[in-house]
């Protein structure tokens, strides 16, 4: 009811747009359902947008028409939804996508993502997610030394797909 009662307040000015943290946190899944499906045909009807910050990637792909994975505090991959889904390209974005069960499919064995999240207080050179990266191999000495020294720029690799990844 909690959840409920702030959403409500949040609209009771009809803003323009809404930020989302966690909404759903520590709700059932049915009850998780229900909230945001109020709160997408509220969308529907007064027209706001909304920017919905969660772990729960399996809330995404339903009630979302684009997602920013982000990193350390940075924008790995900006997808529509269903793309994003479909085509994962950062590896961090691969890496949380193996590390949640599928409910259609055949059964596969989750993966984690090896190591620790940096300390943003001295986040690690080049590409923030190098030490973690399957995909950055000091045996390619030159991607190697780009991924471990330079930050990767945001940029376009499929229509709409963007990602900040040295290997694009």
């Amino acid at each position: 009811m909690r959840q409920r009662a702030v959403i409500a307040m949040a609209l009771a000015l009809n803003p323009e747009l809404i930020i989302m943290d966690e909404p759903t946190t520590a709700l059932d899944v049915v009850v998780q359902r229900d909230i945001l499906q109020q709160v997408e045909d509220l969308q529907a009807t007064f027209g706001f947008s909304i920017l919905f910050i969660t772990h729960d990637l399996s809330l995404l792909v339903e009630f979302s028409t684009r997602i920013a994975v982000m990193y350390a505090a940075q924008i790995v991959e900006l997808a529509p939804a269903g793309d994003l889904f479909r085509q994962p390209m950062h590896p961090y974005t691969v890496g949380l996508m193996n590390s949640f069960p599928s409910i259609k499919g055949p059964k596969m064995e989750l993966q984690g993502i090896p190591g620790s999240p940096p300390n943003l207080i001295g986040p690690p050179s080049g590409c923030r997610f190098h030490p973690r990266c399957s995909r950055c191999d000091p045996a390619n000495l030159p991607l190697y030394r780009l991924q471990t020294e330079t930050a990767p720029m945001l940029r376009e690799v499929a229509p709409n797909h963007w990602v900040a990844c040295h290997l694009y």
